[in-house]
């Protein structure tokens, strides 16, 4: 089954079955168990020749078993150093926890024991095995396997979970293989992800300053903000799952997303002393911009596994940067001077609100314009 997947994946790859050196190529098969990881490996006798020169002992252009058993210790050595193994890597293919291996067994397998993957002089067959601390539930593999001798080489690696399996074809461009059937590490990701996507949208920003500049008071202000996020969350779920498919319209998401900024503010410019909780715009148009957010979020969770977490993380992300933001504008709100004899309920001086709302109302707009 795995030598079959692997001749596939060299079909895929381009390389012609029974390509001969320099076309480079070996297999591994990574087997997870609680937390060890067992790590079986074909390279090609021609590869290990070329940094292992000492492994034809005899100068004889041929590699025998007992030549390769007098030099186990280095090309286990070799292999240790370049094809590596981490558990607790991030999303972003990097840290996580080095595992060392512990040699288990070397040995020569003849010319034409996997047929298709070149191995015209023979390959070596390794059994590595890598304890963990704890119970592994994601792994990356590193690899630079003669990368040195042969730039073009190709790991066809496989890990193997209790009843599934991931394959990846390692190479100099994509050197980084990594598995996470358990979704591990969609949390924080995908909650930096929201986060960052409310800080970087400056239309999100605007419609979350016009709901500032209309707030009498701090607690109805975040009412109004979490309202806004669960409406967003309902839409953001339903089309990322592509339950709701909006992607044809998705041009006349965003002129209505510029139209409820200019809304909202074109209510506080015109009537800036209205006494009431916004909450319900706040929620209708929430609706919305989560369509906005679905495009973005829909190409995050193509592979993703943990698909629950990470729709939450991302909703949680937003939530928690809006009110950051509207704490911080709240502050600053706080420490504007008034006129003593102003009496104003709202968070922001009156003056402001006007000239902060017409500065947004042309904002909105003029975004309206852009996309219509």
């Amino acid at each position: 089954m795995i030598a079959a997947s692997l001749l596939a994946l060299v079909a895929l790859l381009g390389v012609p079955p029974g390509a001969v050196h320099p076309d480079s190529l070996s297999s591994s098969r990574v087997r997870i168990s609680a937390s060890e990881a067992r790590l079986t490996l074909r390279c090609q006798v021609l590869s290990l020749l070329e940094v292992v020169p000492q492994l034809d002992a005899d100068a004889d252009g041929e590699v025998s078993a007992s030549e390769v058993a007098l030099r186990k210790a280095e090309v286990a050595a070799y292999v240790g150093e370049h094809y590596r193994l981490y558990v607790g890597s991030d999303r972003e293919l990097a840290g996580g926890t080095r595992l060392r291996p512990e040699l288990l067994g070397v040995q020569l397998l003849p010319p034409g024991s996997e047929p298709g993957l070149g191995y015209l002089k023979g390959a070596v067959e390794l059994d590595l095995n890598y304890r963990a601390e704890d119970e592994i539930r994601d792994l990356l593999i590193e690899s630079d396997l003669f990368a040195a001798t042969s730039p073009d080489h190709i790991d066809l690696a496989t890990i193997e979970w209790d009843g599934a399996s991931e394959s990846f074809a390692l190479d100099q461009r994509t050197p980084r293989g990594r598995s996470d059937p358990q979704g591990r590490g969609a949390f924080p990701v995908f909650l930096r992800l929201g986060a960052q996507h409310i800080l970087s949208g400056w239309d999100h920003l605007a419609f979350l300053a016009a709901l500032v500049l209309a707030a009498r008071r701090l607690r109805s202000l975040l009412y109004v903000v979490t309202a806004f996020t669960l409406a967003h969350s309902v839409t953001l779920a339903l089309a990322a799952l592509e339950l709701v498919d909006v992607s044809a319209f998705s041009s006349l998401v965003e002129i209505a997303i510029a139209l409820s900024i200019a809304y909202v503010a074109a209510d506080c410019l015109l009537r800036p002393r209205l006494a009431r909780s916004r909450w319900i715009e706040a929620f209708v148009f929430g609706l919305v911009h989560g369509l906005g957010f679905a495009g973005f979020l829909r190409e995050s969770l193509v592979r993703e596994k943990a698909v629950g977490t990470a729709l939450f993380a991302f909703n949680l992300g937003v939530e928690l940067a809006q009110v950051a933001l509207v704490s911080v504008a709240v502050l600053a709100l706080a420490a504007l001077p008034r006129k003593r004899d102003e009496e104003d309920p709202f968070l922001a001086p009156l003056l402001l609100r006007r000239v902060g709302a017409a500065a947004i109302v042309l904002l909105g707009l003029t975004w309206f314009v852009q996309r219509i």
